[in-house]
């Protein structure tokens, strides 16, 4: 059921106590399509008393009308913590497809561990405007994705400053990275998944894996990780959508993407975990792209909120189990919600 939201001045109230198949609905949060963002301001309550927020953070996701992730993580300002009081910025990515979102919720977490301390359904709008004209779609935005691509970024510019002190200016480096990116487009260097035909004298300092036809001197490598690290382009291989790979009869949508080995997986408004009150199929969930353990005998264990409390999932080899909840339930109205980063081990 969709509950339109109290209001406290300037403050749009939302109750952390709400039966979790209510919806609030938000209209502050809502906005026009290619609006630039919106601040809003929250006084959380819990029930009828104000909601302590001292030592909390919290963060926003929602798919929108062309069914785009989008997240944004962190409390702009912290107006008056134990009363619940204070804003967050919802950026322009928020208002990219125009009509209702699909999901959406707040989440309040733990600043010490990042575990889920309470999540509200939320729901708003994105009105159509006709006053623009635009090509550009709606794309998935995770703010702290996109601060990691910025932090690595950074440590190119930092490799950048280095090779400078070594007689090398950052525009010649410019210039030898677009000729590699050229070299590569013509299969002029030696690219993974392809037959490379390696005609000089090449030097490796790692083992190599495999057979190695007519090796002479293969042996000696010191220079191979300096050239790794100054020539490696970036690991990317996007937004992939593995929703069929749910383990019946879970369903449900799912996002994974792995970056340089850094895997980031999104499970959203998933259904038929539990079955008769029972985990089936020995708590398996999801079939994994890329595994996130050595083996069986080291798990892992990552936090997240199932019906209203703590829970926790595993990564055995490439299976994504359920490890553990405290308020299991057979409604199929409960969704599950989860988000969680793990290195990949393949």
């Amino acid at each position: 059921m969709t509950i339109k939201a109290d209001e406290q001045g300037r403050y749009v109230v939302v109750n952390t106590l709400l039966n979790t198949t209510d919806v609030t609905l938000v209209d502050q949060i809502s906005g026009r399509l290619g609006d630039s963002g919106r601040l809003v301001y929250f006084a959380v309550k819990d029930g009828m008393q104000p909601h302590d927020l001292t030592g909390q953070d919290a963060f926003i996701r929602a798919k929108d009308a062309a069914g785009k992730i989008k997240q944004v993580t962190g409390i702009s300002e912290r107006i008056k913590p134990s009363a619940g009081l204070m804003s967050m910025y919802l950026p322009a990515e928020f208002y990219q497809a125009s009509g209702p979102v699909e999901e959406a919720y707040l989440a309040i977490t733990n600043t010490n561990d990042g575990s889920i301390v309470s999540s509200v359904p939320l729901t708003f709008n994105v009105i159509e405007n006709n006053m623009i004209i635009t090509s550009n779609g709606s794309k998935d935005y995770i703010d702290q994705i996109d601060s990691f691509v910025e932090a690595m970024r950074g440590k190119v510019s930092q490799l950048s400053n280095a090779l400078d002190t070594q007689g090398q200016s950052y525009v010649a480096l410019n210039k030898a990275l677009d000729v590699y990116v050229d070299l590569i487009g013509k299969n002029a260097v030696a690219t993974l998944g392809s037959d490379n035909v390696f005609n000089g004298n090449n030097q490796f300092s790692k083992p190599i894996t495999g057979t190695v036809t007519s090796a002479v001197q293969a042996d000696n490598a010191a220079t191979a990780d300096t050239a790794k690290v100054a020539h490696k382009t970036d690991d990317d291989t996007g937004w992939l959508d593995i929703s069929k790979n749910f383990i019946s009869p879970a369903a449900g949508t799912a996002k994974i993407r792995k970056r340089n080995g850094i895997v980031q997986l999104i499970i959203q408004a998933v259904t038929g975990y539990y079955v008769g009150n029972k985990l089936p199929n020995g708590n398996q969930l999801l079939k994994l792209p890329w595994k996130g353990s050595a083996g069986a005998s080291y798990p892992g264990e990552y936090p997240f909120v199932y019906n209203g409390a703590a829970g926790a999932l595993s990564i055995m080899d490439d299976i994504l189990i359920v490890h553990w909840v405290t308020n299991p339930s057979s409604d199929s109205n409960v969704h599950m919600y989860a988000t969680l980063t793990y290195i990949a081990t393949d």
